[in-house]
């Protein structure tokens, strides 16, 4: 398997994916299929089944999912097999309890710009993973342009945006939609933005920074502005 499989695509390659590809973003459209798995550079391995697949999970690894109708997140530890509609992404090396949770009460923790989250599933240690349910309002940027120390794979729940990635004039836009895959590796200059709707989402940390306080979670130590 390669390195990291991206989003099949027809005919030539367009000047947004290949700057896309270039800063290390990868976008799955809603009901396509796609394994988009770390890079032989990543501190930490990872492999993100978007669409219909059978992931079979192995002793030693977990996997993070959507039930079929999408309103409940689940994480499992191998070994196991899961059958996926959305997406499964399988961590290597992090063994968890089983654990089931819904996420339709909205968020609780205050992030930057008026948004905010919510630790579906908190790390049982700082520097394990972590699913947060992040809500963006209308009109906002969820921070100013940033890269993160590692991995981020992103589900789009509900709303529509834009995520914004790249430096200087060097940047492609790419639309935010329910059901879209966004797959964003260490150290992609990024931001999410919104127009006249809100957007919520589903990011997925291979790697976190720390529990989870008021003003001390990972949504907040995770993220580094940078000049753009």
């Amino acid at each position: 398997m390669p390195a990291m499989t991206a989003v099949a695509r027809s005919g030539a390659h367009s000047p947004d994916r290949d700057l896309a590809d270039i800063y290390g973003a990868r976008f799955v459209a809603p009901g396509a299929q796609a394994i988009v798995e770390a890079r032989p550079t990543n501190l930490y391995f990872y492999r993100a089944f978007v669409g219909a697949h059978d992931v079979a999970v192995e002793l030693g690894d977990c996997v993070y999912f959507l039930t079929d109708d999408a309103r409940t997140a689940v994480v499992r530890r191998g070994p196991a097999r899961v059958a996926s509609r959305h997406l499964a992404t399988v961590v290597r090396g992090y063994m968890p309890e089983d654990r089931t949770t819904t996420f339709q009460q909205g968020t609780t923790l205050p992030y930057v710009n008026g948004c905010s989250t919510k630790q579906l599933f908190a790390p049982d240690r700082p520097g394990d993973p972590t699913l947060q349910l992040l809500a963006m309002p209308p009109h906002t940027t969820e921070q100013v342009h940033h890269v993160h120390a590692t991995v981020r794979v992103v589900y789009v729940v509900a709303g529509r945006g834009t995520s914004v990635v790249g430096l200087g004039d060097h940047v492609t836009r790419r639309e935010l939609v329910p059901g879209a895959v966004c797959v964003l590796e260490p150290m992609c200059p990024h931001h999410f933005e919104t127009g006249a709707e809100p957007l919520v989402c589903m990011p997925l940390h291979v790697f976190s920074s720390t529990g989870a306080r008021e003003l001390d979670h990972p949504m907040l130590h995770g993220t580094h502005p940078i000049d753009r």
